[in-house]
């Protein structure tokens, strides 16, 4: 079953456009520009630590319960202490996952106006590989009823092209600035 823990390491690598391992290289080389990056990596280690205590905990508890049951006489105050634990342990988990949801939050609304600041006439960053993927933007975009982010990020998967989500608003905004003309 897939814990809160693995949710959330699946919305970082969505949201960023890479896999965990890369962007955990970024960070350790001092390669990322984005500032909220290493706070957002180490929160998910926390929430992972968390996580692995709930589950040594759930283990204990259950431990607990079946030598009560082994001996003739499930007592609650042997279970208490597993009970509250493993409810604390629940909690936090859950207030870390939403702090780490925030923060992800807060990497969009920094990525809009560094976005915003781009000439919409220029490509990318103009190399040959930004020019491809931005023709196969456009062909991907002109089936596209209505231009947004994720139908664009979608209809460029399908077409094999993985991009980084700052990537993406750049070609976004320059699809939408040829739509207008």
């Amino acid at each position: 079953m897939p814990t809160t823990a693995l949710h959330a390491r699946r919305l970082i690598e969505h949201r960023y456009g890479r896999p965990l391992e890369h962007l955990q290289e970024q960070v350790a080389h001092h390669r990322s520009t984005d500032p909220v990056l290493p706070i957002v990596l180490r929160r998910l280690t926390d929430l992972e630590q968390t996580a692995e205590q709930g589950r040594a905990t759930r283990r204990a508890l259950r431990t607990t319960v079946q030598k009560a049951v082994a001996d003739g006489s499930p007592r609650d105050d042997r279970l208490r202490p597993y009970i509250a634990e493993l409810m604390r342990v629940e909690q936090q988990e859950q207030t870390q996952a939403e702090a780490l949801w925030d923060l992800l939050d807060v990497r969009l609304l920094l990525d809009q106006p560094a976005a915003a600041r781009l000439p919409l006439s220029r490509p990318p960053s103009g190399g040959v590989e930004d020019q491809d993927v931005m023709e196969t933007a456009r062909q991907a975009a002109a089936c596209l009823p209505r231009l947004t982010r994720d139908a664009l990020r979608l209809a460029l998967r399908d077409r094999g092209v993985h991009i980084s989500n700052r990537r993406l608003g750049t070609i976004l905004q320059q699809l939408r600035a040829e739509r207008a003309r």
